[in-house]
């Protein structure tokens, strides 16, 4: 047998199913069969009613997650928040839920598109304000509409230089150029590869930006073979050849840094080395 380089993937959902538990077992079979590390997970928060969607409320979602996470190795908590509706005490709630729980909780993520809220919008203060005080990184759901749009991150990032933030997707639907060039410009910005073909890397690797790109597929959005996807089984290969200190950043060490997590929790993974069948 030989091992396998560690896989992180920073970008993992339960919600979005007809159940939670259905999303649960597909995100568990994602991680097992194709050999992952470490992912980080999150509980969806919209504001949007989505017919057939299970969607549970914010409170609750927090104890859900830690039950999880606690029941399952190899995974930490990214907290999705909402802005709407929200109250003082949710934020309060929040706020203990971290300081109680803050060896599993890797960073907070927010989707502008389906809470109808901007990047820049005030109401993300009260939950920046968290990321600040606990030094958690936020992740941002990012494709070619008004709200969630890189130049609205981009301007959220330079606002609020003392917080890193991640662009979910690169602008889902572009061809990640706009997003790229956005996170050489911004020291605190960096991007996940969920949904973007590994080609979109040639192009960072142009920019001398590998070190802030990190391997994120949206498992299991996709279904039970989300990870089976020719996106993700080109970031498996590494079918653009890039040299091994740029893909181990790529796949896992860049996580280790921006989400803080300790390479003492990443499962080591192996396979057969089919010479030696």
């Amino acid at each position: 047998m030989k091992k396998l380089n560690y896989v992180i993937d920073t970008h993992t959902h339960l919600g979005f199913r007809k159940t939670i538990k259905e999303c649960e077992n597909n995100l568990l079979y994602n991680f097992n069969n194709y050999n992952l590390s470490y992912a980080l997970v999150s509980i969806d928060q919209t504001e949007i009613y989505r017919e057939g969607l299970e969607v549970m409320p914010f409170l609750k979602s927090l104890d859900y997650i830690l039950d999880f996470v606690n029941r399952n190795k190899g995974f930490g908590i990214l907290i999705w928040f909402r802005t709407l509706p929200y109250s003082k005490n949710d934020v309060i709630v929040l706020d203990k839920f971290i300081k109680d729980h803050r060896d599993l909780i890797h960073g907070l993520k927010f989707h502008p598109t389906l809470s109808k809220t901007k990047c820049t919008s005030k109401k993300l203060i009260p939950f920046l304000n968290l990321a600040r005080k606990y030094n958690l990184p936020v992740l941002v759901h990012t494709t070619l509409d008004e709200y969630a749009n890189i130049e609205e991150l981009g301007a959220l990032a330079k606002n609020n230089s003392d917080i890193n933030f991640i662009a979910a997707h690169l602008e889902l639907g572009s061809n990640n150029k706009c997003s790229l060039t956005k996170i050489k410009e911004i020291p605190n910005l960096y991007g996940d590869t969920a949904w973007v073909n590994m080609e979109s890397l040639r192009e960072a690797k142009k920019l001398n930006i590998i070190s802030k790109i990190m391997f994120g597929s949206d498992s299991p959005i996709d279904g039970k073979d989300t990870l089976n996807h020719k996106f993700y089984q080109g970031y498996f290969n590494n079918k653009i050849g890039l040299r091994k200190d740029d893909y181990d950043k790529l796949m896992y060490k860049n996580a280790l840094k921006i989400y803080s997590i300790n390479e003492k929790d990443l499962i080591t993974r192996y396979q057969w080395d089919k010479s030696h069948h």
